[in-house]
């Protein structure tokens, strides 16, 4: 019938990929790979490298993973985290993707105070998350968490920016007094620089680690830590 309704939403692309798959097999290639290829493929291409990445990191962290449950699953699994233990709050959706941003109502500062030093840092300090999803087969789905992390980068560059404009500033007002000091001040732009870098890969690996383990949860179906979870952890604590 698809093919018989090319107007209908998709009916190309699955054609398409039965299609490729029938060729595939002819050819002898591994018919699960293909459908995993096909499956990346529909998730669309990630972001290209731009300017800072290699030193920052790039703008949006991404993981994927191959996890054996169906759409609804993942991505309801996911929601539950986000909302009741992130602090985040669904904004859009759709049958096979999502978008979450940060709360900020008091419920989402009251969850993100109690939550503090309990871990997954990087995650409560996103202004935003998305989840796309793509079925593979039957059993298995592919799940994409992308996180921005734009407004953290840009600190990070303001930061170094201004600590580094700073020994500039230092080194263009003592050339006219003496050479020692121009010596001495000159280092101050370059290391602002280096440690701005390095602390922006730290927390762009802190945070694709962060959503690793946030896909570890999804797939073991852990419940949610909530917020009456987490005040009775501190009144515990205060009673020791």
């Amino acid at each position: 019938m698809t093919a018989d309704h090319p107007a209908v939403p998709g009916a190309s692309t699955r054609m398409s990929e039965a299609v490729l798959l029938e060729a595939a097999a002819e050819a002898g290639l591994d018919p699960d790979a293909v459908r995993t290829s096909l499956a990346i493929e529909r998730l669309g291409p990630t972001d290209p490298a731009r300017r800072f990445d290699r030193t920052l990191g790039p703008r949006r962290a991404a993981v994927e993973r191959i996890i054996g449950l169906d759409v609804d699953t993942l991505l309801g699994r996911l929601d539950d985290l986000l909302q009741r233990q992130h602090g985040l709050r669904r904004s859009r959706s759709g049958g096979d993707w999502g978008e979450w941003r940060k709360r900020t109502d008091a419920l989402g500062t009251v969850q993100r105070i109690a939550r503090a030093g309990t871990g997954n840092v990087q995650l409560r300090r996103l202004q935003r998350i998305e989840a796309r999803a793509s079925v593979i087969d039957g059993g298995r789905t592919i799940l994409r968490l992308i996180a921005d992390r734009t407004p953290q980068r840009n600190e990070a560059i303001a930061g170094g920016s201004v600590v580094g404009g700073l020994g500039v500033a230092v080194v263009a007002s003592a050339a006219v007094l003496t050479t020692p000091i121009v010596l001495a001040a000159t280092p101050v732009a370059v290391v602002a620089g280096a440690a701005t870098a390095r602390t922006g890969r730290r927390r762009h690996a802190d945070l694709v680690a962060d959503l690793e383990g946030l896909l570890d949860t999804v797939e073991r179906g852990v419940r949610p830590i909530t917020l009456t979870d987490d005040v009775r952890r501190v009144l515990r604590q205060l009673r020791r």
